[in-house]
């Protein structure tokens, strides 16, 4: 079994520099680029459509789609699912000043 260089070294060659040019050039489209091509890849695996260069691009492209899908479930970077309380404080002004309770107690 050997090596085919198109189709076994140029698909996941293929797949690092799309990832890389949709990262410096459309950050936005970069997560959408993955799941194409990995859907496109094995689509075209499983019709006949390009050969084994088009199966590579789908396995090639898998870990790259499947680290995108964890991080849109997992969410946002320093965000906390745990919920927090936080108590409200309420300003007094421009209401007077009150004296607090006990004030002038003393204990003898």
């Amino acid at each position: 079994m050997a090596i085919r260089i198109v189709s076994d070294v140029g698909a996941p060659v293929a797949v690092v520099a799309v990832d890389l040019i949709t990262e410096a050039t459309a950050p936005t489209w970069n997560e959408w680029v993955a799941y194409i091509m990995t859907a496109g890849g094995y689509l075209g695996a499983v019709m006949g459509w390009g050969g084994d260069f088009s199966k590579n691009i789908g396995i090639a492209s898998l870990p790259w789609a499947a680290k995108k899908l964890y991080d849109r479930v997992k969410g946002p970077v320093g965000t906390s699912r745990r919920l927090t309380y936080r108590q409200a404080s309420v300003s007094r002004y421009p209401a007077p000043a009150t004296k607090s309770p006990y004030e002038g107690v003393k204990l003898v």
